[in-house]
């Protein structure tokens, strides 16, 4: 089969490469869609000689065989997925991936609005859920108060819809340019990332409750320490560019927390749940309960150089929401 790996070189080049092999609750995909986030381009500058060089970690496509032990899909079943980092990712024509992670694809979305979803949908999930302890099947009995940092993103334009939904009060950083967006996808309160932070939050005269910090760890660690409320919760998703005291925490008993998506497919803990997970996103897309994050579409092969493009794309920063990649070449 063709695939889209990193050489040596750290570009992107086609390259032949066998079927995969599957595990025994493997199934194996016929790829039609994808999307890019950024860990595409952080694994770019940190791919080590163990790591796989295909990358790719939203994908959307038809099963075309099974792993014997796999039972939860049937052959010529439309599945979509965020996959692991631990495995050849979805810049290929087909890829395995073990059915745990996995959950029918939205039938009435397309193919790009679907696949846009699954990495962010499971990060604000894990966030709402694993993190602050709430439950995504009821709304809140209690008013909370969230902070998001960099909520215009792909993992943001999720999450701020998600916390709306079970009536939490949003409150989102973003360029002003994209207050609309905030506003069209939950957030009660935009702030803008130009202007100093604290005193933007402190004149909503609100109790911040928790913050996810979606941009920096390090950039906004001690405006967030000085924001969120005494037993709050800061959580954590990007590595940080600067030094982090945590025992700036302690005086109002604060938990510092992280979360990453691709621990669980990483650790194999829990895989189940990722899939169970996605089939909630699978109804939630399919009743009109979330929008769709997709804001740009490339068509075209699932080539080296469209590949390229869209990383390209995403390196400059200026993406509102997911960029996605849609075949246009015979899918086999």
């Amino acid at each position: 089969m063709q695939a889209v790996v990193l050489n040596a070189q750290r570009q992107f080049v086609d390259q032949e490469r066998p079927t995969p092999v599957l595990r025994p609750v493997d199934i194996l995909v016929s790829i039609q869609a994808i999307a890019v986030n950024p860990i595409d381009l952080k694994r770019v500058e940190r791919i080590g000689p163990t790591d796989s060089p295909v990358f790719g970690y939203d994908a959307l496509g038809t099963i075309t065989a099974l792993g014997p032990q796999a039972s939860r899909f049937k052959v010529g079943d439309r599945v979509f997925y965020a996959g692991s980092t631990q495995r050849d990712g979805a810049y290929a024509e087909q890829q395995a991936v073990d059915e745990r992670l996995v959950a029918l694809a939205p039938k009435n979305v397309s193919a790009a609005d679907a696949v846009a979803m699954p990495l962010t949908w499971l990060t604000a999930a894990e966030i709402l859920q694993d993190k602050l302890g709430l439950s995504l099947e009821r709304p809140l009995d209690h008013p909370l108060s969230l902070l998001i940092i960099n909520g215009a993103g792909g993992a943001g334009s999720i999450l701020t819809q998600l916390a709306h939904q079970l009536g939490v009060t949003v409150l989102a950083t973003s360029s002003p340019r994209h207050f609309e967006w905030l506003r069209q996808h939950g957030v009660d309160i935009p702030l803008d990332y130009h202007q100093p932070l604290v005193p933007q939050v402190r004149a909503t005269k609100l109790t911040i409750d928790a913050s996810v910090n979606l941009f920096d760890t390090g950039r906004y660690f001690d405006d967030l320490v000085t924001l969120v409320r005494p037993f709050g919760h800061l959580v954590n998703v990007t590595r940080t560019s600067l030094p982090v005291d945590v025992q700036k925490l302690q005086a109002k008993s604060q938990s510092f927390d992280w979360e990453l998506m691709f621990t669980k497919s990483a650790l194999t803990y829990q895989l189940q749940e990722q899939g169970v997970a996605l089939e909630q996103l699978q109804r939630w897309l399919d009743d009109g309960r979330l929008k769709s994050t997709r804001t740009q579409t490339i068509q075209g092969p699932l080539n080296a150089a469209t590949i390229l493009q869209a990383h390209q794309q995403l390196a400059q920063h200026q993406t509102v929401g997911k960029l996605v990649i849609e075949r246009t070449d015979s899918i086999k």
